[in-house]
C-alpha cells in the first residue's frame, strides 16, 4: 500500500534555476534580453510587516458579525504552503489578461487549479491537495481518499464525501451530461465504483488496475472534476433531484436541463456557484470586458505562520482580443505576470526595452514544448487521393527535407531555435536523438526523389506536381487565429515557399480558432499547424503527435483520435490502420499497469513506432522560454515549468503570491 500525504512545498525549483540551461541569446545584446533578473530583483521588496491570522477585510467582517471566526472557517488540517521567497502580506489587486473570451485556460491556471491532487512546483511528482491523503492498493485497483474535516465551500457550506458522490454518480456518469464517461474513470470497459465510507472518506474501485489514476487527478483537464460540483447548490438544476428542472431551463432561455446544468456549473460564467478556489469570481466571463475574482473567506490553505491564504485581495483580468494590444499594455507594466500570448522571440526585444519603465523583470520558462510549429497533414482525409498521398511516408519525408530550417530559424525565430521533429526534448527521459533529428536536413534534391518515389512524378504546365487523379496536388494549411504562437503565419508562409520549390502547390489559410476547431473536428481540412506538446514532463500525458489521441486542433488524424478517445464505441469515428491502432492498444495497457517502470517501457515502444511511422513534420524547437513578472509581485519562482498539462503557473501556488 502506498500513502500520499501532504508535505511542505520545496524550494528546489527556485534554487535549481541556475542549472536549467543557457538563456536565449540577445538579438541586440545579451544583457538586454537576458532572462536573468540580475541586480534588479535582489532583493525584491522590503521585509514584511507583521500580519494577523487573516486578511484585514475579513477580520472586519468577523467583527461586524458577517463571518465566523477564521478558526471556524478553516478545516482541522489546512494545507500549509511554504513561500518561495518569504511569508507575505495581505492586500492588493493582481492584474492579468485574457486573450479573448475563450481564454478560460488562463483563468483556471491562475486561480482555478484545485483538484484532489496537484503537481508539485518542480513537476516531479503528484501530491495531495483537496485530499488530505490517499491510500492506493498494491495492484492499483483501489484508492481510498481522505478529505479534510471541516473544509467548506466559499458560501460556508460543508464540503465532503457527498459532493464527490454527486459529482461522480450524478454528473460524470450521467449520459445526458456526459454521453461518454471521462476516459480516466473507465478501465477494463467499465467505470470505477465510488463508495462513501464516511463524511470525509470515499473509495474508488476499478475492475482492472488504474496505474495513472493519481496522475490523472493532477491533470488540468480532470483535476477538479470531482471537487467542483457542490451538491447543495447544483442539485436544484439536476433532473434527478428536481422534477421541475425543465421549466427552470425554459425560464432562462435554454432548451434542455443539461444546458442549464452546464451554465450553473460554470466556474467562470456563473458568479453564484460556490467554489473551493482561492478567489471567487464576482464579475463573470461575458458580463463585461473584464473578469474579477475576490478572496474566498473559506479558503483552506495557510502560510507557515498559520495565516489564511490567499494574500492578494482580488484578481482582475482584462479581456482583450488583440495580442498587439496585450503586448503594448504588457510593456507598460499593466500586467503582473505574463507567460503566454506575447512572450514570443520577436517580442522579446520590445519587452526587454520596457522593463525599467514598466517595472517588471524576465523569468525563465522550462518549456515542455518540443516544437514551435508542427505541420500535420490529414492522414485520414476524406478525399481518397489526398488520403493515400498523405499516408505515404515518402511524401512526408520529402516535404520535411524540403524545409530549409536554417532559413526558417533565422528569418522567423531569430536564430534561437534548432531543427527538430515531433520528438521529446533533450532533458526528457524519453529523449531519442535519432527521432528528433531525422529528415531535418535541408536537401531539395532528396526531397524531390522522395516525392517522385511516392508517385508524384508528373507536373502541370506551371511546374506543380500532379496526383494519380490527374489533378494538381494542392495542400491548404490552416492556421488558427489568434494563434497560440504569433509567428505561425509567417513561419508557414515561408514553409509554403519551400514546398512550392519542390513542386507542391501550398497555400496558407488563416481562420478564427473556433472555425479551425470545427473544421478539424469535422475532418474538413488538408493540413494544420499547432505547437508541439509532449516534450518534457507531459510525454505520457499528452502524446498528441506520437499517435492519434485527439479529435480536434492537432490535425493529423482526428477521426482516428475520436476512435481512440471512445475506444472504438463512437460510430462516427474511424478505425485506424494497424500501426496507430497497435499504439493505442499499448497505451491502454500502459494505463492499466501498476508499475511505473513498466509503464515507461511500454511508452518507449510507442515512441519507437512513432519514430518509424513519422506521422507529422516538425520544424524548430526553442530550448527555453520566458515570461515577465512585476517587481511588485513576490513569491513567484525564478524558473517555472511551462506546459498546458502542468497548468502554468498553478502548481507554484498563486495563493502564496503577494504584492509589495
Amino acid at each position: 500500500m502506498k500513502v500520499w500525504n501532504n508535505r511542505g512545498v520545496s524550494r528546489r525549483l527556485l534554487l535549481r534555476s541556475a542549472g536549467v540551461g543557457v538563456g536565449l541569446l540577445a538579438v541586440t545584446g545579451c544583457d538586454l534580453l537576458s532572462t536573468d533578473p540580475g541586480g534588479q530583483q535582489s532583493p525584491r521588496g522590503k521585509p514584511n510587516e507583521p500580519k494577523g491570522p487573516e486578511a484585514p477585510s475579513l477580520a472586519r467582517q468577523v467583527k461586524d458579525g458577517k463571518l465566523p471566526a477564521v478558526k471556524m472557517r478553516l478545516p482541522e488540517s489546512p494545507l500549509v504552503l511554504e513561500p518561495v521567497e518569504r511569508v507575505g502580506v495581505y492586500g492588493g489587486t493582481w492584474n492579468s489578461v485574457l486573450l479573448g473570451p475563450s481564454d478560460t485556460a488562463w483563468v483556471q491556471s491562475t486561480i482555478g487549479y484545485e483538484g484532489l491532487m496537484r503537481w508539485d512546483p518542480e513537476w516531479t511528482e503528484v501530491v495531495p491537495n483537496v485530499a488530505e491523503s490517499v491510500e492506493a492498493s498494491a495492484d492499483a485497483r483501489e484508492f481510498t481518499i481522505y478529505l479534510r474535516a471541516g473544509m467548506k465551500w466559499s458560501d460556508g457550506q460543508p464540503f465532503g464525501a457527498d459532493d464527490l458522490v454527486f459529482a461522480y454518480e450524478d454528473v460524470l456518469l450521467n449520459e445526458e451530461l456526459f454521453p461518454v464517461a471521462p476516459s480516466w474513470l473507465v478501465h477494463g470497459g467499465q467505470p470505477a465504483t465510488l463508495e462513501k465510507l464516511d463524511d470525509h472518506t470515499v473509495r474508488l474501485r476499478y475492475a482492472v488496475p488504474s496505474g495513472m489514476f493519481l496522475t490523472d487527478l493532477a491533470r488540468i483537464e480532470s483535476s477538479a472534476a470531482l471537487v467542483d460540483k457542490p451538491v447543495h447548490y447544483l442539485r436544484e438544476f439536476h433532473a434527478t433531484y428536481n422534477p421541475e428542472v425543465t421549466k427552470l431551463a425554459e425560464a432562462e432561455g435554454l432548451a434542455t436541463w443539461p444546458e442549464l446544468f452546464a451554465a450553473k456549473a460554470s466556474d467562470w460564467g456563473n458568479a453564484e456557484k460556490p467554489t473551493l478556489n482561492g478567489w471567487i469570481v464576482t464579475t463573470p466571463l461575458g458580463d463585461s470586458n473584464r473578469v474579477v475574482a475576490k478572496r474566498n473567506p473559506y479558503y483552506w490553505k495557510t502560510d507557515p505562520d498559520g495565516s489564511q491564504l490567499p494574500y492578494i485581495d482580488e484578481v482582475v483580468y482584462q479581456v482583450i482580443s488583440d495580442a498587439q494590444v496585450i503586448l503594448l499594455k504588457a510593456t507598460n507594466g499593466e500586467f503582473d505576470l505574463v507567460t503566454r500570448h506575447v512572450n514570443s522571440l520577436p517580442n522579446k526585444p520590445v519587452l526587454a526595452r520596457g522593463r525599467e519603465s514598466g517595472g517588471y523583470d524576465f523569468l525563465k520558462l522550462r518549456t515542455s514544448y518540443m516544437n514551435e510549429m508542427v505541420i500535420s497533414l490529414n492522414l485520414a482525409h476524406k478525399d481518397p487521393v489526398k488520403r493515400a498521398l498523405f499516408q505515404n511516408r515518402d511524401v512526408r519525408i520529402g516535404l520535411s527535407h524540403a524545409i530549409n530550417r536554417d532559413e526558417l530559424n533565422k528569418a522567423v525565430f531569430q536564430s534561437q531555435g534548432e531543427p527538430w521533429q515531433a520528438a521529446p526534448n533533450p532533458d526528457s527521459e524519453f529523449y531519442d536523438e535519432g527521432m528528433a533529428k531525422q529528415f531535418t536536413d535541408y536537401d531539395a534534391a532528396l526531397a524531390e526523389r522522395h516525392l517522385d518515389r511516392a508517385g508524384l512524378v508528373d507536373k502541370d504546365s506551371d511546374g506543380f506536381r500532379v496526383g494519380p487523379d490527374g489533378n494538381r496536388l494542392t495542400i491548404t494549411v490552416e492556421v488558427a487565429l489568434p494563434a497560440l504562437v504569433p509567428f505561425w503565419v509567417d513561419a508557414m508562409n515561408l514553409v509554403a515557399e519551400h514546398w512550392k520549390a519542390v513542386g507542391v502547390d501550398t497555400r496558407v489559410k488563416t481562420e478564427d480558432r473556433t472555425l479551425y476547431d470545427e473544421r478539424t473536428r469535422a475532418n474538413e481540412h488538408d493540413a494544420g499547424v499547432w505547437n508541439g506538446t509532449g516534450g518534457y514532463g507531459d510525454e505520457m500525458l499528452g502524446p498528441l503527435y506520437y499517435f492519434p489521441v485527439q479529435a480536434a486542433l492537432v490535425a493529423w488524424a482526428t477521426p482516428w483520435g475520436q476512435w481512440f478517445s471512445t475506444r472504438g464505441e463512437d460510430p462516427a469515428a474511424e478505425r485506424p490502420p494497424d500501426a496507430p491502432r497497435r499504439q493505442m492498444e499499448m497505451y491502454w495497457r500502459m494505463l492499466e499497469t501498476p508499475a511505473e517502470e513498466e509503464r515507461k517501457r511500454i511508452f518507449r515502444e510507442i515512441l519507437q513506432i512513432a519514430k518509424e511511422q513519422f506521422y507529422t513534420i516538425g520544424t524548430i524547437r526553442i530550448p527555453e522560454g520566458y515570461g515577465t513578472v512585476s517587481r511588485r509581485l513576490h513569491n513567484v519562482p525564478a524558473v517555472i515549468p511551462d506546459s498546458y498539462r502542468y497548468a502554468t503557473p498553478a502548481p507554484t501556488n498563486p495563493a502564496q503570491y503577494f504584492l509589495s
